[in-house]
């Protein structure tokens, strides 16, 4: 059966607005195939102080809404905290979040936050939250309540370091076992900071970039048991932005939409791949939408805010062409996207952001961005929610290796995002050779052939075992880079490489050298990056060598299944230069472990979703040239082919047809 896929936008309410502009703005909104509608803020501290206040205006929007048969989602926490849970008359100094040095943070130039872990902050927001969910869970027309658009929250306060302190406990149990991990003497949990020194340990600043990615989650729990108290039938979401396993993915705001599921059950994302700095690459765009997905469960994800024209007013190169708007619509759509939301409806008309944005004009006249959106959404209502085919090759994406490369590398002027650099270049190598790869997790591994673990230095024993199971029951693993060098509590693992695993690797650690990287797999010649790893095969095989002798390809064979190594860093490598030789490498693995299910023909790329039963093919020409495109995909043991003639810089979606 098919599932109703949710097209809308983002209405942004003013003092100024009426029942009748509002009315307005639904009408034409319904006439061009929008269903659900965002409303922020959510609560109207500029309305008449009268019974209901300030939540008014909302019932307002929910009775109109009903009469134009549109959806709404209230969004109760965006980046304006005074028209929201705390208006200024509520407003305390000590509810600011502060810095390292003890000053109040400020955040971005168009926001501010508040610290969350203030007990009265907290309590104001879950009264407001439930306040809300009373005055609005009765009106047919609701879908549900947005409880933070774009997550963030960082405070060095007595309060945060309270929770920080808690969690520790949690997480060691006696300050004896924190002690040894963190090489410190701390005699009560009282004197433990936020610490950055790390010489002996890198733990201490692990730790609390560990709790600060969880704390949103634990933040969120809090808020959507204040609304469920009241209203426990309407979905409930909070958004990030972009997605955690790409490089520069605000590690530090904190984000964690893995994590976030699991504290809110819907998840959505700001995508906004046009800005000043140029477009976002066709690679980092698809990786944003799988990895989203990947974080969903499986379960669909939502684009909470999709961007439709400039930032603001004098940024012009980030206006979006409709083919634009086409194509990153396509993306998140494939990819499992089951809903999309517009940021937003009309442009600001104060602000930061002044002129910026808007499917209408600032007159609310019809745009070519709201052509490009009713197209769109016949598409939509034609198709409802799909669900992307899976690939062959999983690249696992372990969080706590994140957790443990940033402090690792960031004293020595290293890519913080090492790893994250590496799970992309993995995917961008499959993606050029157009060989999809899914981002997985290792409860989702059994579901691949092949498995990438690319610089994944952490290994424990639930990791070894989970892989090695893989492995015995007819599963690759690819592995380069640093691999199973420490456990979840950064000690060296006592075998190198692969710790736990390393029975599995075939090889033992000797040293390691940033000369000498080149090296030749199946008659291609490699020309190495970054560094390597020098080893001795123990019972593994050698598959290539570099010159000096030492091992560069090692396969353990395990059970029905294989470990293939290479002692190199191959993905970061690709990441740092996307090199032909390499490309080439990566080609004849996916041939030589049957991950070629899709063979594209023309200068473009693609990918498959299933609706009911048939396979679609999303087929994307990127260049400035027509193209004639023939796509054949093996899935679900039948073979599915289309042809499409592509016009320059278009998007289709092709029904394929069953061999």
């Amino acid at each position: 059966m098919k599932k109703e896929f949710r097209h809308g936008t983002v209405l942004k309410l003013t003092r100024y607005d009426t029942p009748q502009t509002i009315e307005q703005s639904f009408g034409l909104m319904r006439d061009n195939g929008i269903d659900t509608v965002v409303i922020w803020p959510a609560a109207f501290w500029w309305e008449e102080k009268k019974e209901g206040y300030p939540f008014n205006t909302g019932k307002t929007v929910l009775t109109l809404a009903e009469k134009y048969g549109l959806k709404i989602i209230m969004e109760l926490a965006g980046q304006l905290t005074v028209m929201e849970y705390i208006p200024d008359s509520l407003m305390k100094p000590e509810y600011y979040a502060y810095d390292e040095k003890g000053h109040r943070e400020k955040g971005q130039s168009s926001f501010g936050f508040l610290n969350y872990y203030h007990p009265e902050v907290n309590e104001l927001i879950c009264k407001h939250y439930n306040a809300a969910a009373e005055a609005y869970k009765d009106f047919p027309a609701l879908l549900g309540y947005d409880i933070f658009n774009e997550t963030m929250f960082r405070s060095y306060d007595k309060w945060t370091l309270s929770e920080f302190r808690n969690w520790l406990k949690d997480k060691y149990g006696t300050l004896e076992r924190l002690n040894e991990v963190w090489e410190r003497t701390y005699s009560d949990w009282e004197q433990i900071g936020v610490e950055s020194w790390k010489w002996m340990s890198i733990m201490p600043e692990a730790d609390y970039g560990e709790f600060r990615r969880l704390s949103i989650g634990m933040i969120l729990k809090k808020w959507k048991k204040a609304i469920t108290d009241v209203d426990s039938e309407h979905m409930i979401i909070a958004d990030n932005i972009h997605a955690q396993t790409l490089p520069g993915a605000s590690y530090s705001r904190p984000q964690d939409e893995f994590d976030l599921k699991k504290a809110v059950g819907e998840i959505g994302m700001s995508f906004y791949p046009k800005g000043m700095s140029g477009t976002s690459a066709n690679a980092r765009r698809w990786q944003v939408f799988d990895s989203f997905h990947a974080a969903s469960a499986r379960e669909g994800f939502y684009i909470s805010e999709m961007q439709t024209h400039i930032q603001a007013l004098f940024n012009y190169n980030t206006c979006c062409r409709p083919y634009e708007i086409k194509r990153w619509c396509y993306e998140a759509y494939a990819a499992g996207a089951k809903g999309l939301i517009w940021w937003m409806w009309r442009p600001f008309d104060k602000g930061l952001q002044t002129l910026g944005r808007g499917l209408v004009d600032y007159k609310g006249r019809r745009t070519e961005r709201l052509d490009e959106a009713k197209k769109l959404s016949e598409t939509f209502a034609k198709y409802g929610v799909l669900t992307p085919c899976r690939a062959d090759v999983g690249i696992l994406y372990d969080v706590t290796c994140d957790d443990l490369h940033r402090p690792l590398t960031s004293s020595y002027k290293l890519d913080k995002d090492i790893y994250l650099c590496s799970v992309h270049g993995a995917y961008k190598a499959f993606f050029d050779i157009d060989t999809r790869a899914d981002i997985v997790t290792l409860d989702e591994i059994n579901n691949y052939k092949t498995v990438i673990l690319t610089n994944n230095i952490v290994m424990d024993d639930k990791r070894a075992l989970a892989l090695a199971k893989f492995v015995e029951n007819g599963g690759t693993l690819i592995i380069d880079g640093r691999f199973g060098i420490i456990d979840p509590f950064s000690q060296l693992s006592e075998e190198l490489p692969g710790g736990a695993m390393n029975f599995l690797c075939g090889e033992e650690f000797l040293d390691s050298d940033y000369e000498g990287l080149d090296y030749t797999y199946a008659g291609i010649s490699v020309q190495g990056v970054f560094g390597r790893d020098l080893m001795r095969i123990t019972d593994g095989e050698t598959v290539s060598t570099f010159k000096d002798g030492y091992p560069a390809v090692v396969r353990k064979k395990h059970g029905k299944g294989q470990v293939l190594f290479f002692n190199t860093q191959l993905f970061y490598g690709y990441y740092l230069s996307p090199a032909d030789d390499t490309r080439a490498l990566v080609q004849q693995l996916a041939k030589e472990l049957g991950a070629c299910a899709m063979t594209v023909k023309g200068n473009v790329k693609a990918r498959a979703a299933e609706c009911d039963g048939k396979i679609l093919f999303f087929i994307f020409n990127y260049s400035d040239s027509d193209e004639n495109a023939e796509v054949s995909f093996t899935y679900g043991g039948k073979q599915y082919k289309a042809n499409a003639n592509v016009s320059a810089n278009d998007s289709v979606i092709v029904e394929g047809i069953a061999l």
